[in-house]
């Protein structure tokens, strides 16, 4: 029984953590960014947090993760390390997702953030891999920072119609 309230007790976290990540992009939204939330990819049971396509075209892909606010989260010999937890699974299955995500659209290079809620992010983000481990706080600070190139409107809406069709919403999936 312990497992199964374990288990209840981190879907619920998850869902705070992604709605909390939702309600920072809202901004974006104003500014070109096409944002898609809770995503099916074609095979499997993963999701996807959070899609974003910038107003250049370029492809992002977001985990959010609702960590304890007592467990610092740190790069340790390459190993993405949650207070004493190593969390490198994580990050892992968020590139391996971000992957996923890509290839349905046809997008060769996508950029995936972990965005962590509580949990303090030594030295303001760092990097597992392709993965960019970032405080919620500063996520919208970095993806407009990152949104080079110029305003592809006709590109980014194309990409936003196609992940509509090939990742679709996950609450009307089922």
């Amino acid at each position: 029984m312990r497992r199964k309230a374990r288990h209840v007790q981190n879907c619920n976290a998850g869902r705070i953590g992604e709605q909390r990540t939702a309600k920072l992009l809202q901004p974006l939204a104003g500014e070109g960014w096409h944002i898609l939330h809770d995503r099916a990819l074609p095979t499997g049971k993963a999701n996807v947090d959070h899609v974003l396509i910038s107003p250049a075209g370029a492809l992002l892909v977001l985990d959010s993760k609702m960590w304890r606010r007592d467990w610092p989260v740190r790069l340790k010999g390459g190993r993405l390390m949650r207070g004493p937890r190593d969390e490198t699974g994580d990050a892992e299955k968020a590139g391996a997702i971000a992957g996923r995500a890509a290839a349905a659209l046809g997008v060769s290079r996508p950029t995936c953030l972990l965005v962590v809620h509580n949990a303090p992010v030594a030295g303001g983000g760092f990097h597992v891999g392709d993965v960019s481990v970032i405080p919620a706080d500063r996520l919208l600070e970095l993806l407009r920072l990152n949104a080079v190139g110029p305003p592809r409107p006709r590109e980014a809406r194309r990409l936003e119609q196609l992940a509509e069709v090939r990742l679709p919403s996950k609450v009307t999936r089922g």
